[in-house]
Order: C-alpha cells, then structure tokens, then sequence
C-alpha cells in the first residue's frame, strides 16, 4: 500500500509539472467576438474589425509572415493597432515587416502605448515607418470613417495626458455615429465608459499575463493583483469594450494566455 501512495503521489506530481510547463506553450491565434449594438448602421452589418496591441517589435515567423498570414485570413475592412509596437529594448525591424505586410490589407489607424515613451524607444523612427506605410496615428483626433454609403467615428487617444484631460482633448462621443474608441490602457475603462463611446479596443495589461484557472489575470498593469478589468469583453454604461491580451512579452512570462490577434464582427441588433 506504502508503495501504491508513493507512486500515486508521483504520478500526480509529474501531471502538475507538465500542466505547469505546458502553461508556458502560448501559441499565436486570433480570437473572435460577435458584437451586437442597436445603433449601428444597417449598411454595417458583418463589418470586421481586427485589433492587434502590444506588438513589442515580437517576432512571428519570417519577417513576420505567420502573424501578416494571421490578419489577411481576416479579411478585416479595418485595422487597429492599439500601442505598444515598439519598445527601448528592440530595434523596429519586425514592426517594419508587420505594417509593410498588411498595409494593402485594409485602412490602419493606430494609437500609442506607453513603451512608445520610455527612454531609448525608437517611436521617432517608428512614425516615419507609419508615414511611409500609410498608416494614420491618431493623438486625441476623431475621423470618420466611410463605409459603403453610411460612416461612422473614430476616436484615438494618445496614452500620455489624454484621459486625465478628456473633456478638453476629445469630450462626449457624437451619438448621432457609431462610435469607435481606441486607448492603450484597459485599466482606465470605467473612466472612459462616461463618456458615451459604442466600441472601445484597448490592451496594456497583457491579460493579467498569469491567468488562472477560474479566477482569470492575476497581474494588471503596474503589477497589480487580479486586475477588473484583465481580459475579454466588459460593458459599462452603455460602452462595449475589447481587452486583448496582444502579442508580446513583459518582466513577467506569460502563462495559460495565448499571444492573439482580435476580429470582432459587428452585427446590427
């Protein structure tokens, strides 16, 4: 019996080591939402959004293939690109291939993170490749955007001042649009539900980077434990939003938390 238990313990030691390394596996994928709103534009029906955050210049693939390969099978009618592509700790050369790979794939509009800020950040040489790529960075602006014979707002947040000045910078969203939000931290949600955005896409927290079986994120940004806001789809007042886990790394490895693209389809309620 003694040696039955010795073995049993071992066995089930083993199953928790190897749960444990296969946590550390965190393939890419694309994660899919349907997302229903009651003002939306019937013309609008089906419209596919793909979100990509926290890029940190990570490489997938030759000179990013899998993860260009990843968003044509989209076949998004618009690309956001929600901050932190670029950090002091890489060069830009893998941001270079992903926006060369998927500008012809739809319109990009992209907002910052705030790696793009921290000393040694090469964002300088990261707009000109924006620029030369046709990609529209967007700092406290809204633009519409046209689809078929209808449009709707697009809002784009830059991450340094821009929410603790939002009544100044940007205000109400405009409710005779749909309207769209992009912000890099996800943390700030509650604070900018109030505001009266449709659809807000935002990242930062990296999915709490650790997410535990029942329980979710364990780290929010600054480190923080179990975050509200970690992962996935909250509402709040009558704002929907999507919080990515996005692509790359942080001081912390990511465990049980997959590196994703986003595709939302938008669907008229």
């Amino acid at each position: 019996m003694k040696k039955k238990k010795i073995s049993v313990i071992k066995i089930l030691l083993f199953a928790i080591m190897l749960y444990i390394l296969l946590g550390f596996f965190n393939p890419l994928v694309t994660v899919k939402y349907d997302l229903s709103f009651d003002n939306l534009p019937e013309q609008m029906e089906g419209y596919k959004i793909v979100q990509i955050t926290d890029f940190h210049c990570k490489e997938f693939g030759n000179k990013e293939d899998e993860l260009v390969n990843m968003v044509k099978s989209c076949e998004p009618d618009l690309i956001v690109l929600t901050g932190d592509f670029v950090d002091e700790k890489h060069t830009t050369e893998n941001a270079r291939y992903l926006l060369e790979g998927i500008k012809d794939i739809a319109p990009i509009y992209y907002v910052t993170g705030n790696h793009e800020f921290y000393s040694g950040s090469p964002y300088p040489e990261f707009r000109d490749i924006c620029e030369e790529n046709g990609i529209t960075i967007l700092e406290n602006e809204t633009v519409e955007i046209k689809y078929k014979d209808t449009s709707f707002l697009l809002t784009g947040l830059d991450f340094v001042n821009s929410v603790a000045h939002m009544k100044d910078v940007i205000g109400y969203a405009d409710n005779s649009y749909f309207n769209v939000l992009l912000y890099h931290d996800s943390s700030k949600f509650n604070f900018l539900s109030e505001y009266g955005y449709d659809l807000e896409f935002a990242g930062h927290g990296h999915g709490g980077l650790i997410r535990l079986p029942l329980v979710g994120g364990l780290l929010g940004s600054d480190y923080h434990l179990f975050p509200k806001y970690d992962y996935g789809i909250f509402k709040e007042k009558n704002t929907t939003m999507v919080n990515s886990s996005g692509l790359g790394d942080a001081r912390v490895p990511r465990w049980n938390n997959p590196r994703e693209i986003v595709l939302v389809t938008l669907h008229k309620k």
